[in-house]
């Protein structure tokens, strides 16, 4: 089951990574400017947080088993549109529709972690699930020497649209209760966390999503070439993704303060974007793994954090935190494309270190006052 979630959440965040990843191809064949680029991660992520809070209603009412395939098979058709896109106004058409299956990716997969996933395993869990971020710009970053350089862009997209029908049938059928109504009305003190924990994921997704969006581009920079940017994406998911369940395990394990957690690992992601500010090509590998294994590397540990807070209301919860996120990841990558395009990618570099700062400063005060 865990496989199966991980898959279709994957599949998700697949067409804004891929665009990120396969950049400089498409760049040459479209004429995707760097600001454009920064657009297109926003428009996708930007519908995400339109769509997070109704998407979790209807999760709550088919269960998450139909939401996950009715995701999967929206992002299969959207990988497969982009596969055939002609301009950049329709990559970044297709890009905002592929939003809307992510969206309802995103609750229906915590909803099913919390119901059918035993207390003492769901750090690892969520770690899992939460780990299709970095699987995706892995396959990004594979695609680029595999795929891209071979026979072309085009059929990157192609093969995730047929990952993703495949994950349709790998999701399994499990049986479901639709959550009775609630009496009263949640109190506002629990309203007040989630907003402020929707503040703190914004500012930390703002940057980290930036930094999915821009290495390619920016390791070209700094030297590499084509196929190597590619290969030190794959480096930097790779880091992500075994950082992300490490933490899950010593979640499960150690059973730590989640949200004290979380903020070192923002802080040390601090540390990765100034590295990779140097603009060298060794601070660059190391800043980017630092990035990727820390800065990028919380989510799981956080949306455990919030599942477990509000147990009664998991998706509807995690969809108030992830709007962050999708607010922050759709805005991060616009603010990097502008500032880079106008002052080099080390100031993008820095901008990100600035947000992932101001992330760590908000957690440690939201945790102080919410105990």
């Amino acid at each position: 089951m865990l496989l199966a979630v991980g898959a279709a959440v994957t599949v998700g965040t697949l067409p804004v990574f891929l665009v990120g990843g396969l950049a400089v191809q498409i760049r040459a064949e479209l004429g995707l400017s760097v600001s454009l680029l920064g657009l297109a991660g926003s428009v996708f992520f930007a519908t995400s947080a339109l769509m997070a809070r109704p998407l979790a209603a209807v999760t709550e009412r088919i269960g998450p088993t139909a939401a996950l395939r009715f995701a999967a098979a929206g992002s299969a058709a959207c990988l497969a549109a982009l596969a055939a896109t002609p301009s950049t106004g329709w990559l970044l058409a297709e890009l905002a529709l592929a939003g809307i299956p992510t969206a309802l990716s995103q609750p229906a997969a915590n909803e099913l972690l919390m119901a059918r996933i035993a207390e003492q395993q769901r750090g690892f869990a969520f770690a899992v699930k939460q780990s299709a971020i970095p699987a995706s710009t892995l396959l990004a970053g594979l695609a680029v020497p595999v795929v891209a350089l071979t026979v072309g862009w085009r059929w990157a997209f192609a093969l995730g649209a047929m990952f993703g029908l495949l994950t349709v049938l790998s999701v399994p059928r499990v049986s479901w209760r639709r959550p009775s109504r609630r009496a009263s009305p949640q109190p506002a003190r629990s309203r007040l966390l989630l907003l402020a924990l929707a503040t703190v994921t914004g500012l930390g997704a703002a940057a980290a999503n930036a930094m999915g969006t821009f290495v390619t581009v920016s390791a070209v920079s700094v030297g590499y070439s084509e196929a190597a940017a590619g290969l030190v994406l794959s480096l930097g998911s790779v880091a992500g993704l075994v950082m992300r369940l490490a933490a899950g395990a010593i979640a499960d394990r150690a059973q730590p303060d989640l949200l004290r957690m979380v903020a070192v690992m923002l802080g040390l992601g601090v540390v990765g974007y100034l590295l990779l500010a140097l603009g060298q090509q060794v601070a660059f590998l190391a800043g980017l793994m630092l990035g990727f294994g820390a800065g990028w590397a919380w989510p799981g540990v956080f949306n455990y954090a919030v599942a477990a807070r509000f147990p009664d209301r998991v998706a509807t919860a995690t969809s108030v935190t992830q709007t962050g996120v999708y607010l922050g990841a759709g805005g991060g990558p616009l603010l990097f494309g502008l500032v880079a395009e106008h002052y080099g990618s080390s100031a993008g570099w820095l901008t990100s270190g600035v947000l992932t700062a101001l992330a760590t400063v908000a957690l440690i005060v939201v945790r102080a006052t919410g105990r």
